[in-house]
């Protein structure tokens, strides 16, 4: 088997492998996103439950659920 033939059996393989871990690195990177943008949406929600009749404009619960600008 000469270098170009061995190039052609291992390139699919190995391939595939570099991306299958390049798509679980960047699935797990993405799990302390999934977990903040869940509380920001609770926090909106409860904002919501709260102040029923006095609507806040979304920035304004975004704003108060980051801390205030603190």
């Amino acid at each position: 088997m000469n270098p170009r033939e061995m190039i052609r059996a291992h390139a699919y393989p190995t391939l595939a492998l570099v991306s299958t871990i390049s798509l679980t690195v960047i699935a797990t990177s993405l799990v302390p996103v999934a977990k903040w943008m869940n509380i920001q949406n609770q926090c909106v929600e409860r904002i919501l439950k709260i102040d029923a009749n006095n609507m806040p404009a979304l920035s304004s619960q975004v704003w108060s659920c980051n801390g205030k600008g603190s």
